[in-house]
């Protein structure tokens, strides 16, 4: 008899002693998957920051939720590409031509082409191809599209490099300008993002923000913050309200460079 109960506590025991291990072991798992997300946990790395703008460097889990939840839809700008309909709008303010047969470095006004012999700033001056002294060299530049909502001209020189002409400020420096195929705005157009191509291996970029109805330079995304450049060409670009702009960077012809990655800019303050 005394057995068969030393028997029946010894059983029992052996339960109990189950139970606390699978206790142990489920109170435990809670912790584990809290490592787990502790090592997938996206870490923002700060890698330029001046007195308008900072970029981190992010990872991609961020990039992609981020990019799933924005209420965001990219408005581009219209423009005109065909020179016919372009040389009509611009009547009395662009003179376009074709080079003469012979004469490569001389435009005549009467043949139909792409090139522009003269164009009339709206604050009355002229530019003028091949006269004008320290303007865009009209000679060197070929009629790419027209922005009617912006009066800026768009133009391509050598090396498919681009080269602006802004009407309506007076402006001819493409770098302020940019090319406005480049542009993705904010949500509510406080800022936008331009850019152009300058012929090399990367595009540029910078940041404008809307003055008295016009966009103005804000701040420059530098390409490089260490010896070699960091950013080249920004694709799936997106904007986070108005203060935040998320890009991913990309190599062509390397696009597993170690460089390449996923960004985003904060604007942090303001003229």
């Amino acid at each position: 008899m005394m057995n068969k109960v030393l028997y029946c506590v010894g059983i029992v025991l052996l339960i109990c002693s189950a139970c606390e291990q699978s206790r142990v072991k489920n109170a435990a798992l809670p912790m584990t998957e809290q490592l787990i997300g502790s090592e997938n946990a996206s870490v923002d790395s700060l890698v330029f920051q001046d007195k308008m703008i900072r970029i981190y460097k992010i990872d991609s889990i961020s990039f992609f939720k981020e990019r799933q939840q924005a209420d965001y839809r990219r408005d581009t700008i219209a423009s005109i590409s065909d020179v016919k309909v372009a040389r009509k709008l611009l009547q009395g303010r662009v003179i376009f031509g074709d080079y003469i047969p012979g004469k490569d470095m001389e435009i005549d006004t009467l043949l139909e082409g792409n090139l522009i012999a003269q164009v009339r700033l709206n604050d009355g001056r002229l530019l003028t191809a091949g006269k004008t002294e320290g303007a865009i060299d009209l000679l060197e530049n070929v009629f790419v599209k027209y922005f009617p909502s912006e009066e800026i001209l768009l133009l391509e020189g050598g090396h498919t490099t681009d080269q602006a002409i802004d009407l309506r400020q007076g402006k001819w420096d493409v770098e302020e300008i940019g090319n406005l195929d480049y542009v993705y705005f904010s949500k509510h157009k406080k800022y936008r993002l331009n850019g152009m191509f300058n012929g090399q291996e990367c595009s540029s970029y910078f940041l404008q923000k809307k003055e008295n109805e016009v966009y103005l330079t804000y701040a420059q995304i530098p390409l490089d913050w260490t010896d070699n450049f960091e950013l080249c060409t920004l694709k799936e670009i997106f904007w986070k309200e108005d203060r935040q702009v998320y890009f991913r960077n990309f190599f062509y012809g390397a696009p597993d460079d170690e460089r390449a990655g996923f960004y985003r800019v904060d604007i942090i303050a303001e003229n």
